[in-house]
């Protein structure tokens, strides 16, 4: 696989409404169109701005907004300057019963997990995996270049759109690892999806500082690849992943993810994965090494779009 290059325009969004200022905008001025999901976390519901066309996706979250680390404060951090591979954030207010609530782009797509599922689980196509991993390796920068760590990257909380765009998504287990004047922090790396969870994580009290907690990042991105690729075939066998000790085993004291012998994947695939899942994190490359692999794209073969379009 070779990492395809992004575009260097922004990626298309919905567009800022011109009929209400945001920083006024209300709940009352959001007519409930469609649910699009629930997490841990929060429930999301695809929304129309009263007396316009403009379509969003508003997330009411479940949390207690009181934490500085908490979601709200690092939308607003993120979006100090935009980004065109993480969701876009236009405006936070309280929900009905005064909850943190947040009015995001709209990703028509839905979740990789999804497309992956509505193609019949078999994977991505290396390049269109080339493309997914170009996007979000843009997207690591932005978070971390601002003092963020996601933490929870998985293909759940990767969007997609009909245009072809990918986006990061769903920062309600972020961290903020650089405080406001620069200084470095130690935060908690325990969080996250378990099958996505760095090894380090799993050790009692586990907190990195910015390198660290990026590394974290760069195992997730490395498992969320393998997955998209294998589409139904799971990385770990189903007695594995029937609890979170067992995965806690195979994750901290087993050998690293890796391809098969018998797998279709190639040899650039193969390294990529591989430079991700280093169970050390000092030696495991990080987002700007990997942008070295960025050297262009496969052609004649099946886009990230047209899977899209497709299904």
């Amino acid at each position: 696989m070779v990492v395809a290059a992004c575009p260097d325009t922004a990626a298309s969004g919905a567009a800022e409404p011109e009929t209400k200022a945001m920083a006024e905008l209300r709940f009352s001025d959001l007519d409930e169109i469609d649910e699009l999901g629930e997490g841990a976390c929060g429930e999301v519901t695809k929304v129309r701005l009263r007396g316009s066309s403009a379509e969003f996706a508003l997330k009411i979250a479940y949390y207690d907004n009181n934490d500085p680390e908490g979601e709200m404060e690092v939308l607003r951090r993120v979006a100090q300057s935009g980004s065109p591979y993480i969701v876009r954030c236009h405006a936070t207010f309280r929900g009905p019963a005064d909850e943190p609530a947040m009015l995001l782009e709209l990703m028509d797509a839905g979740s990789l997990s999804r497309v992956v599922r509505t193609g019949g689980g078999h994977g991505l196509p290396e390049p269109a995996l080339a493309e997914v991993a170009a996007r979000c390796l843009a997207g690591l920068v932005h978070l971390h270049s601002r003092g963020v760590a996601h933490l929870d990257l998985k293909p759940d909380n990767i969007l997609a759109n009909s245009c072809g765009d990918v986006k990061i998504c769903d920062f309600s287990v972020s961290r903020i690892f650089l405080g406001p004047d620069g200084e470095s922090r130690k935060i908690s790396i325990s969080v996250g999806a378990t099958e996505y969870l760095s090894p380090e994580g799993f050790k009692p009290n586990a907190h990195a500082g910015p390198r660290g907690a990026c590394a974290a990042d760069v195992w997730s991105l490395g498992i969320t690849v393998m997955k998209l690729f294998l589409g139904d075939t799971h990385i770990l066998s189903a007695d594995v992943r029937s609890s979170w000790v067992n995965l806690k085993e195979a994750i901290l004291y087993g050998e690293p993810p890796s391809f098969s012998e018998s797998s279709s994947a190639s040899a650039e695939l193969r390294v990529f994965v591989t430079s991700c899942l280093q169970k050390d994190p000092k030696q495991r490359s990080m987002v700007a090494q990997l942008l070295v692999l960025a050297l262009g794209e496969e052609k004649g073969t099946e886009s990230l779009s047209s899977l899209v379009i497709r299904n």
